[in-house]
């Protein structure tokens, strides 16, 4: 194993996204940086995260993901493209780590501060996740040790294409817990993930108006979004793939 770490952050990344192709290399705003640049600038801001790793496929239709990453001096590891949990996995066994957060690089909101409550709420448990956060800007975290279990037993298509369902649809076996978002929202009232163009053309904006050359805190997004209505209701209603 290599360069141990206790908590590791893995990030599914990838470029052949079937509603909008390439979009994790997307300049957000006037920012001259990617929606994957954003992403790992906002969960470098998490405290208990030791490393970041993107886990691409090792296709050559993300070959060009590959040489961003290497030209930007970002971490990742390549694997199955269909069998992300198993991708994971190989990443897993690199790094060594106790604890595992589960990140995507189509959520340029996500919440560090999110993050940081759900991994210092896993003591006692084999995996957390969000009540209450917005789509887009929360993760997944879980014991090393249950991405295993799940890697070993995991059999269906949807288990190993989404890494986690196999954990959680399975609480006779792994101890779960839900930790409530830290900001006091509607969570259906803003959609920031990235999976259309719609999706775009709302972060790209939000992106355009707040960027300061730092994050964005989360608190400063739902703000804008409520005094722009009309930028708010552009994407509500896009269908988000179900697993």
């Amino acid at each position: 194993m290599d360069n141990m770490v206790k908590t590791l952050c893995i990030v599914q990344a990838r470029l052949t996204s079937s509603r909008l192709p390439n979009k994790v290399l997307m300049e957000l705003g006037t920012s001259g940086l990617s929606i994957a640049e954003h992403v790992y600038q906002r969960l470098n801001m998490a405290e208990y995260i030791d490393k970041i790793v993107f886990a691409i496929p090792e296709t050559p239709a993300n070959d060009a993901l590959a040489l961003f990453f290497e030209k930007h001096e970002i971490a990742f590891e390549r694997g199955s493209e269909d069998d992300v949990l198993d991708r994971f996995f190989q990443c897993a066994q690199k790094y060594g780590p106790e604890v595992i957060v589960r990140a995507t690089c189509d959520n340029p909101f996500v919440d560090w501060i999110q993050l940081d409550n759900l991994i210092s709420h896993l003591p006692g448990y084999d995996y957390v996740s969000s009540l209450g956060a917005p789509l887009g800007t929360s993760a997944e975290v879980f014991l090393a040790d249950s991405l295993y279990q799940a890697h070993a037993n995991a059999v269906s298509g949807v288990e190993k294409e989404h890494v986690t369902p196999y954990i959680y649809r399975h609480p006779e076996l792994f101890k779960i817990a839900k930790v409530p978002y830290h900001l006091d929202v509607v969570k259906e009232r803003y959609r920031l993930t990235v999976d259309t163009e719609q999706d775009f053309v709302v972060v790209n904006e939000l992106y355009e108006s707040l960027y300061r050359k730092q994050p964005i805190r989360n608190d400063e997004v739902y703000m804008y979004l409520e005094s722009h209505q009309e930028l708010r209701l552009r994407n509500i209603s896009v269908i988000q793939k179900s697993i």
